[in-house]
């Protein structure tokens, strides 16, 4: 903060700062014993400040700082109103963190709930209950797969859209996704209340299948790229990948939620995510990641976008 000038009169200095204000120059009046102190609390706008005081030495009472103080008490009453909803954003971040709220269990719920049908479907091995938890029920061939479609989902079995993310093919598969979910998952937990963190992974877990169902298996027929819609993909990557997006939204656009990822973790997921669209480690439900991403970058700025 560095001090503008000092005006032998209040209604001056009142003028000038009020004026000064409306151009976004935020400054603050001191009454010292030779007059009153004008101080810009940003030094860089300390020059626009010191040409807005020449023009207002040469003439003081044009009317344009006479009939600011309406507006300017508008932008001060306006800019207290974002403080005290800071402050009361801080306040209840602190009582979610310090309270009940602060723990993981539901993340942890999801992983107990991976593990478990993993082990029952034999890491995936078990044709009957991959086709019980999978998008649509399908039956593989020598080289054919064979399925209705998502008319089981129309019928009635709409626990189809959010399951297959409980399933996954092999211990590596399963390790990676858990030690992801419980430091992504477990990070937002602790600062949002459980039904809002619940409603957040099922949104992720419908849109990533959804896409990865649709757009998630692209074939090149000629020189027309074509996406076939397959219902044998599972695992929680999409959703982690969602996570990552919100958690990037928000350490982005609302930093006192206090959001962060490790910069190491950053590098990971991002090098992971273009390295499966390689297609050099295999078959990966690069839609679901894609849809994921997307979905919680979205689902992240909105309240940022509906603010402004």
């Amino acid at each position: 903060m560095r001090q503008l000038t000092t005006l032998p009169s209040a209604d001056d200095a009142r003028a000038l700062a009020d004026y000064l204000l409306t151009l976004k120059i935020d400054t603050q009046l001191e009454k010292q014993p030779e007059g009153w102190a004008i101080w810009v609390r940003d030094e860089d706008h300390l020059p626009r400040a010191r040409q807005e005081l020449d023009a207002f030495t040469r003439n003081p009472s044009d009317p344009r700082y006479r009939n600011i103080a309406h507006a300017a008490d508008l932008l001060r009453q306006r800019k207290q109103q974002e403080d005290a909803a800071y402050f009361r954003r801080q306040a209840r971040f602190q009582r979610r963190m310090s309270g009940s709220i602060a723990s993981q269990r539901w993340t942890v719920a999801l992983i107990v709930v991976c593990v478990l049908v993993s082990l029952i479907s034999q890491g995936g091995h078990d044709r009957k209950i991959v086709s019980a938890l999978s998008i649509s029920p399908y039956r593989l061939g020598a080289n054919t797969i064979e399925w209705p479609g998502l008319t089981p989902i129309a019928q009635g079995e709409i626990w189809r859209l959010v399951t297959p993310v409980f399933l996954h093919f092999g211990i590596w598969h399963l390790f990676f996704n858990m030690v992801m979910l419980y430091d992504l998952g477990g990070a937002i937990e602790q600062r949002l209340r459980p039904f809002r963190y619940l409603l957040l992974v099922l949104v992720l877990a419908v849109v990533s299948n959804l896409v990865q169902y649709y757009f998630g298996h692209p074939v090149l027929e000629g020189a027309v790229l074509k996406w076939v819609s397959l219902p044998n993909f599972g695992g929680m990557s999409g959703v982690i990948y969602g996570l990552f997006g919100y958690i990037w939204m928000k350490a982005r656009f609302q930093p006192e939620l206090g959001l962060y990822i490790q910069p190491g973790a950053v590098t990971s997921l991002i090098a992971w995510f273009f390295l499966c669209m390689t297609g050099w480690v295999g078959p990966i439900a690069n839609g679901a990641h894609v849809g994921g991403l997307l979905a919680g970058m979205l689902i992240g700025y909105i309240p940022t976008l509906w603010r402004r």
